[in-house]
């Protein structure tokens, strides 16, 4: 490679920095001849809030072309932040806001807005009375200087001061999107009573999500966001450097080059995909929609209301816009395959037939059985009518042919029909893509794919928009809930809820008032997805939140019975004092001081109630947890809708939406934390070495060099050539575990599993016949006024679940175990290639190698870290299947055959029940 140039390498790459440090030369050493002073970065990031963090002095500085004599930089400490080399404890930071979080697609700005004071959280009723009586001019508010612990709301006078509002800097709604309707300010009502003095109106500034304030973890400081703002910057210029020199040395056409310049493209924005999948679970009237909504800080864009069983019949997920995304909403659209359209079909078909077999069709049949088998009838019909009312043949009698062989003939018409169905335009291979400018737009397309003919072949959608609480990696998703009774949907709501990293079960607060009440109808919906492994072990296997809606919903009368007086949460003379402050507004004529006062009582109710109502869920179900607390949240939609346009943060904190935005904050910080480290610490700064090497290297004796350098590339050559057998033996030995763990044990246990099913199916001969032929209607798992609850499948099974419940434990022990294996097999070949390095370059090459061979060690620990994870949550799916009853269960899977082969029989004869595996 020729190296003439007005534009020396190193003169050009000497900028990249995150840091201007002082030089070498200027701390007493002198670059070597014909080189520029090194440039210097610093990615040590102190982290008092999450504890130890690496020391402030010139340890971990990388030099950007040799390392500074008069600086102690080794290989553990070059981009290293968040380690342990120092007790941060000392240190302090401002509370850390989502102002300044880091994202490609930030938030529209539309003024500076500094980050507002909290107050101090009140202890004691009187308090937060005095507190609320206070007259705004004379709030005070105490500044919190510390992240290691966020201050939660207090009391503060409804009518916000007007310096706390001008604090506020964006709408509830993008400046992007405009929907009126939900942004209307309320204004107070004529005949409130002048004040003998009045003011101008305070500006009304609306909520601004951006300045709530972190929890605290090492993602969440200043110094790491500033960092992560740097990290594009620097890779930036490296694009700037590479391209001069390129434009200033035309003979250069080294692929080394090529390479670096792609690298450097692609660490121009970072923007993390290690994202963590929160399902938000609940049946219909429960305020699902409405949570996503307030949750996403985005009203309407989650169609409210309940219009019927297909506008909810698809799995939604809410994800944070790309950095190719221009418009305000991008959704996509991801249709059925081919063997999944004719399971829906047949299945379809099935709910609509089933109200013609001759067993429900007899007078045994209950009328609440009957009933459901009528709504299950006519909502498959809606189904089928709304995809093929354009086919002439389609009706219902051309549906309900029982002659032999019918079944078959209809569902082979009906999938072929179905392959000719016109899908909206722009749609391509199986997905439909489009934009939105507003909620209402975003909604109108949506509902394409939720009503009429496409809903019931559409598997997923996914909307794209800027939210808060989606950049830290959060996936928001909206699951059907239990009224969708198609065996499908069903089935492809079970499959993605166990795919999930986190369950939020929503439920209205009046649902979890009383014992009697909580399991039925709390968990209920959890309990219909997981049957086994609820009743088995609770929530101890599963990430499980319950987020309990419409808290504002509150009798006055009697909450004030249950939680004031001697002992409770609220004293007498705190509800008193506010009585009379009432009593006091009204004779005086002041309907605002009235108005008030009433509110404040109602703000002390239903805080009380919501401590009431998640203590009680807690101890009732800490037994479940694992030594865990179930995490409990009380939230009022209607609160936070209401107040955020008025700015009003005592009623929107009150709503208790921040706190759990804060909530789904935690469940991704250390995921996105270590992706960002990775992007630093492995990814850019293996560009940085290598352009540094690359750069020096230019400068020196070159025929010498690339002698070494064939050295250096035999054994880089000869390690990489292990690989492959390191690969190879991890697959051998999960193949091992798997097969002598579970498939060998299958082998000597089958029989007497077989046996154990069989004698539980000869008790259900004994029933009968119209239960028996109930319960395979409803595959094997039902009940009646006669007779309880009983899964059939579970029975099947139970056997088999409990042995080999030891045997799984040992194969997902050993997904850790040859991880482990593959990872330090391929650590101490790179290792070993470090440690020869210095045998074979030239001194002031050897630094630079290391270093890029750390970033690459570093860069497979991450890589592999999130291979193991995703191979345990694969394992973990297929255990519950095989462990499972409900519909994706490979049991039920076997039986649905045998189950409506019996209920398709008449009287007696269905009993031949093969009850075998």
């Amino acid at each position: 490679m020729t190296n003439s140039s007005l534009n020396p390498p190193s003169t050009l790459f000497k900028g990249l920095s995150l840091a201007d440090h002082p030089s070498s030369a200027e701390n007493g050493s002198q670059s070597p001849p014909g080189r520029s002073s090194p440039r210097t970065f610093d990615l040590s990031f102190s982290s008092p809030s999450s504890g130890p963090c690496p020391s402030s002095s010139s340890d971990g500085v990388f030099v950007f072309g040799q390392q500074s004599p008069n600086q102690n930089v080794s290989s553990r400490n070059v981009l290293q932040f968040g380690g342990d080399d120092q007790d941060c404890s000392s240190l302090q930071t401002q509370p850390f806001s989502f102002q300044s979080l880091h994202n490609m697609t930030p938030l529209p700005s539309r003024s500076p807005s500094p980050l507002p004071c909290r107050a101090t959280p009140q202890q004691q009723s009187s308090q937060l009375f005095s507190s609320f009586m206070t007259p705004p001019a004379r709030t005070t508010r105490a500044q919190s200087t510390s992240n290691s612990q966020v201050p939660p709301f207090s009391f503060n006078s409804l009518s916000s001061p007007a310096s706390d509002r001008r604090q506020r800097s964006l709408s509830f709604v993008s400046s992007a999107v405009s929907t009126p309707s939900r942004t209307q300010l309320e204004t107070p009502d004529s005949s409130y009573m002048a004040s003998p003095n009045p003011e101008p109106p305070a500006l009304v500034i609306p909520y601004d999500t951006r300045t709530e304030l972190a929890f605290s973890h090492a993602l969440f400081t200043s110094v790491f966001q500033d960092a992560l703002k740097e990290g594009p910057n620097i890779a930036q210029k490296a694009v700037k450097a590479i391209e001069k020199m390129q434009a200033g040395n035309p003979g250069i056409l080294d692929s080394d080059v090529s390479k670096f310049l792609d690298d450097a493209k692609d660490l121009q924005q970072f923007q993390g995909s290690d994202t963590r999948t929160i399902a938000v679970l609940g049946d219909s009237g429960e305020g699902k929609s409405s949570l996503i909504n307030s949750l996403l800080h985005f009203p309407g864009v989650a169609q409210t209301g309940d219009i019927g069983s297909a506008c909810t019949s698809v799995v939604t997920e809410y994800r944070q816009k790309k950095a190719g995304h221009t418009a305000p909403i991008t959704i996509d659209v991801e249709y059925l395959p081919a063997p999944e359209i004719r399971d829906m079909i047949q299945e379809l078909l099935w709910s609509y037939r089933q109200l013609y077999l001759p067993g429900v069709e007899s007078d045994e049949t209950s009328e609440q059985d009957y009933n459901r088998y009528m709504r299950e009838s006519e909502q498959a019909w809606s189904a089928l009518h709304a995809a093929f009312k354009h086919k002439r043949q389609f009706t219902k009698k051309f549906a309900q042919d029982m002659s032999n062989g019918a079944l078959e003939r209809i569902t082979g018409q009906l999938i072929e029909w179905a392959q000719e169905i016109e899908w909206p335009a722009g749609g391509v291979d199986g997905f439909w893509t489009s934009t939105a400018q507003t909620a209402d737009e975003c909604v109108e397309h949506t509902k394409l794919f939720m009503q009429d003919k496409f809903w019931p072949f559409t598997k997923i959608i996914r909307v794209y928009l800027n939210s808060q609480v989606l950049k830290t990696g959060v996936v928001l998703a909206d699951l059907p809930g239990l009224q969708d009774t198609n065996l499908a949907r069903v089935r492809a709501t079970q499959d993605y809820l166990m795919k999930c990293d986190n369950i939020i079960i929503v439920a209205k607060i009046s649902r979890a008032i009383t014992d009697q009440s909580l399991k039925y109808s709390l968990f209920y919906v959890l309990s219909r997805h997981m049957p086994t492994e609820w009743e088995d072990s609770g929530a101890k296997r599963l990430n499980v939140a319950v987020v309990c809606t419409k808290s504002e919903e509150i009798n006055l009368v009697t909450a004030r019975r249950e939680f004031c007086g001697p002992n409770k949460t609220i004293s007498i003379a705190t509800m008193e004092s506010l009585d009379s402050e009432i009593d006091t507004a009204k004779s005086s004529g002041d309907r605002k001081r009235k108005k008030d006062a009433k509110k404040q009582q109602e703000l002390l109710l239903v805080q009380a109630r919501n401590e009431h109502v998640k203590r009680n869920l807690q101890t009732g179900y800490s037994s479940e947890m694992d030594g865990r607390n179930l995490d409990v949240f009380c939230v009022s939609n209607k609160w936070y809708e209401k107040y955020c346009p008025k700015g009003n943060n005592t009623f929107v904190d009150a709503s208790g939406i921040p706190d759990l935005r804060r909530f789904c904050h935690t469940l991704t910080a250390d995921a996105q934390l270590n992706e960002a480290k990775h992007y630093l610490r492995s990814r850019l700064s293996a560009l940085l070495n290598s352009l540094d090497l690359w750069a020096n290297s230019s400068l020196d004796e070159q025929d010498k060099i690339e002698e070494l350098d064939d050295s250096v590339r035999a054994k880089a050559k000869e390690a990489l050539d292990q690989i492959p057998n390191l690969v190879a033996t991890f697959r051998q030995d999960f193949t091992e575990c798997f097969q002598e763990q579970i498939m060998t044990f299958f082998g000597q246990r089958d029989y007497h599993w077989d046996q154990a099913a069989s004698k539980e199916g000869l008790v259900w001969t004994t029933w009968h016949w119209s239960q028996y032929n109930a319960w395979c209607l409803n595959y094997g798992d039902h009940q009646t006024p006669k007779r309880g609850r009983e899964n059939w499948n579970a029975k099947i099974i139970w056997k088999m679940r409990m042995e080999l419940e030891g045997q799984w434990d040992i194969v997902e022990e050993e997904v850790t175990d040859v991880f482990s294996a593959v990872l330090h097999g391929a650590m101490s070949l790179l290792d070993s290639l470090k440690s020869g390095l210095s045998h074979s370059l030239p001194p002031q090459h050897v630094n630079p190698i290391a270093q890029s061979i750390n970033a690459q060690i570093e860069n497979l620990k991450y890589k592999m870290s999130r291979e193991e994870r995703r191979l345990h949550a694969e394992v973990r799916v297929i255990r519950r299947y095989a462990s499972e009853s409900n519909y994706n269960s490979y049991v039920l899977q076997d039986m649905i055959p045998q189950y409506r082969s019996a209920a398709s029989q008449k009287g007696m004869c269905i009993f031949p029940l093969n009850h075998s595996r």
